[in-house]
């Protein structure tokens, strides 16, 4: 868990460690909390740490609280799908194939999007009244940015699982 603290602070947008230029590991990091530790109370204790950085980072510099409205509760379940596709994936043992994992990465990383966007949106109360399908088409243009990243960090997810396993066979060939 630590890890995965460290790494949300290196890498939460809009915060003084911005300087390091890593772009946000948000969504992969509950997908990661989800595969090896798929506890509630750790799943909120994650999301109180993201808004602690984000609710004070805003205190230091009010530019960087665009994001804070009601339309932020919309993390709740844009973080839940991620988490939960961690948890599938571990259980199911789907991880173990990227025929498997890209398609799953892929669709919840799609659902967060909508679900993220749709909420700032719907309910920051910064574009009037918006339906949804007016909000969809709003948020478009940060799609396919916010898909690449998180497919990145995805990946290399995959690729340090491979790995372990790979370690661990040639540990286990050397055994013997």
């Amino acid at each position: 868990m630590t890890v995965i603290l460290s790494l949300m602070l290196m890498t939460r947008g809009s915060h003084f460690l911005t300087e390091l230029n890593l772009p946000d590991m948000s969504l992969i990091l509950f997908l990661i909390l989800g595969f090896f530790i798929p506890s509630l109370t750790l799943f909120f204790t994650l999301f109180f740490v993201g808004a602690l950085i984000d609710f004070g980072s805003a205190v230091f510099d009010v530019s960087k609280g665009f994001c804070l409205t009601d339309g932020y509760w919309g993390l709740i379940p844009t973080y839940a799908i991620l988490f939960y596709s961690g948890y599938l994936l571990k259980s199911k043992n789907l991880y173990q194939h990227l025929n498997f994992y890209v398609p799953i990465l892929l669709i919840s990383i799609t659902f967060a999007f909508i679900i993220s966007t749709n909420t700032y949106y719907i309910f920051s109360g910064l574009f009037g009244n918006p339906s949804f399908f007016e909000s969809i088409l709003h948020g478009w243009n940060y799609y396919p940015e916010y898909l690449l990243t998180n497919m990145v960090y995805g990946l290399i997810f995959f690729f340090l699982l491979k790995l372990k396993r790979f370690s661990q066979f040639t540990s286990a060939l050397k055994s013997n």
